[in-house]
């Protein structure tokens, strides 16, 4: 399951538990067609790989200081986090890449 942000709080929750298990952080707009086209693909991950890594999406024009926070300069940005740290980045709507980097870091 994707969980969507919905507080500074609700985010700090997740980005605790990535001590122990590998978060993956959708960063997206509402207005962006790729954050649309591969929204299914990453729920489809979220249900695939969701008993060992979290999933969540932060919607870049309510939380944009997270997006700050992460560097984030385009739509769609995937940020993997381990120990509390990003451990890898996939710009784009790219499944093979956002795939490849999820299996590397689980």
């Amino acid at each position: 399951m994707v969980h969507e942000i919905t507080s500074g709080a609700d985010f700090n929750t997740y980005l605790e538990q990535s001590e122990d298990k590998l978060l993956v952080i959708d960063f997206f707009a509402t207005w962006c067609p790729p954050c649309k086209a591969i929204a299914p693909i990453y729920a489809q991950l979220a249900q695939t790989h969701g008993e060992k890594v979290n999933f969540i999406k932060v919607d870049v024009d309510q939380h944009g200081q997270l997006a700050q926070a992460f560097g984030v300069r385009a739509m769609p940005t995937f940020a993997f986090i381990k120990g509390k740290k990003k451990v890898a980045e996939v710009q784009g709507a790219d499944a093979k890449r956002i795939n490849a980097t999820l299996l590397q870091h689980m």
